[in-house]
């Protein structure tokens, strides 16, 4: 991951996994108190505290028209059950069916990330999830009161890699789930991935990134504001800006600090290349056909035409739980089907069976598995 040193991060994370999931609650909260520079006064946060956690009216009316545009662009992404009788009398199905259980990190830092809270809670409800346990560290009040809005009463008051390994190993205080879900800093990457062969894990979503390719129809004040707006993550996040423009390139500098990459190319063509090549989490396409330049990208969390990747945090109803380092290659971004499994029926009528008996046979002696065939050949023994 780009920048933000997963590999390095491996044996502290595994170090605390190991420990949480020999000593449980006791082993939580010295690690909490160790990292986070203080020790909850206890795991799970009170629903008195919950109740009582304030939102002013405004930050309410904007989470709960985040909320519904999240639940409105994930609703339709349900996949659609399937049947067939590949071989007649032998159906086969595969239904999506909801996750019985769902741990989501909430990143803590300088900022309550309470959208990050909406784009995974949304998507689990919508699929049907029963049980949605939060780790948000702190638990601050606007993540607590966002959290009430949603429906969701089960928070634990830790962060980190150890908030990971009790949602996935399960403590005396918190009951494992069966799948976690949620963006969050290298060792939080880096604790997901090592309980991933426990639990499902959704993606490992890091250090914020955004990579702008402008021309020279671009306006260099937005195309600041935007690298601007991604940096504004943290240290380790990662805006880079690659452009054709000298003069917009110039014009740019002068308005960003050293946290900002610019990059100037000699062609359209190398830009979007470099592009696809990065595999950013938000790519911006500040140009003058955004349409035509988007159909030669494939690698990217989220494309944004011809606007600022800021849609994607707030106001667009599209999932901003993304893939970053390069993941983007390969992966895409938190969406219904992550809160959803797939499950397959088949069934067979006595035709049917017999219909298959031959093939059965014939590829069970191929692989040298004579019980699999015995199997079958046992339904037509006489009684």
């Amino acid at each position: 991951m780009r920048g933000g040193g997963v590999e390095d991060a491996l044996p502290r994370a595994a170090e605390i996994l190991a420990d949480i999931r020999e000593r449980g609650d006791v082993a939580l909260l010295e690690w909490s108190e160790q990292l986070d520079g203080e020790r909850p006064e206890s795991l799970r946060v009170s629903a008195n505290a919950i109740a009582a956690a304030e939102l002013e009216e405004a930050a309410l009316k904007a989470v709960r028209r985040l909320a519904a545009a999240v639940a409105e662009f994930h609703a339709p992404q349900r996949p659609r059950d399937t049947a067939v009788e590949a071989f007649r009398g032998v159906r086969a199905e595969r239904r999506f069916l909801p996750l019985d259980s769902v741990g989501v990190y909430v990143p803590g830092g300088r900022s309550p990330l309470a959208s990050s809270l909406v784009m995974a809670v949304v998507p689990a409800k919508v699929a049907g999830v029963r049980r949605i346990a939060v780790a948000p560290p702190p638990p601050a009040e606007a993540v607590l009161a966002t959290a009430r809005e949603l429906g969701v009463g089960e928070i634990y008051a830790v962060g980190g890699a150890q908030a990971i390994a009790a949602l996935a190993y399960g403590t005396e205080t918190v009951a494992p789930v069966d799948k976690i879900v949620g963006p969050g800093n290298r060792f939080v990457t880096a604790a997901k991935l090592l309980v991933s062969t426990r639990v499902g894990i959704d993606l490992p979503a890091g250090p914020s990134e955004v990579l702008v390719v402008a021309d020279e129809t671009a306006d260099p004040a937005v195309c600041a504001a935007d690298l601007l707006a991604q940096a504004e993550h943290g240290a380790d996040s990662e805006a880079i800006l690659v452009t054709t423009s000298a003069r917009l390139a110039e014009a740019v500098r002068d308005l960003v600090d050293e946290r900002i990459g610019i990059e100037l190319v000699a062609t359209l063509e190398e830009a979007l290349a470099r592009a696809d090549e990065y595999a950013p989490e938000h790519l911006e396409l500040l140009l003058a056909d955004p349409e035509a330049a988007a159909a030669l990208v494939r690698n990217a969390g989220s494309i944004f035409l011809g606007t600022t990747a800021v849609l994607g945090d707030y106001a667009s109803g599209a999932n901003h739980v993304l893939p970053t380092g390069g993941l983007a290659r390969g992966a895409g971004g938190l969406g219904l089907e992550e809160f959803l499994k797939p499950v397959q029926y088949v069934r067979a009528t006595r035709e049917g069976l017999e219909g298959v008996r031959e093939l059965v046979s014939a590829l069970a002696t191929l692989e040298g598995l004579p019980l699999h065939a015995a199997a079958v050949e046992s339904r037509f023994v006489a009684a």
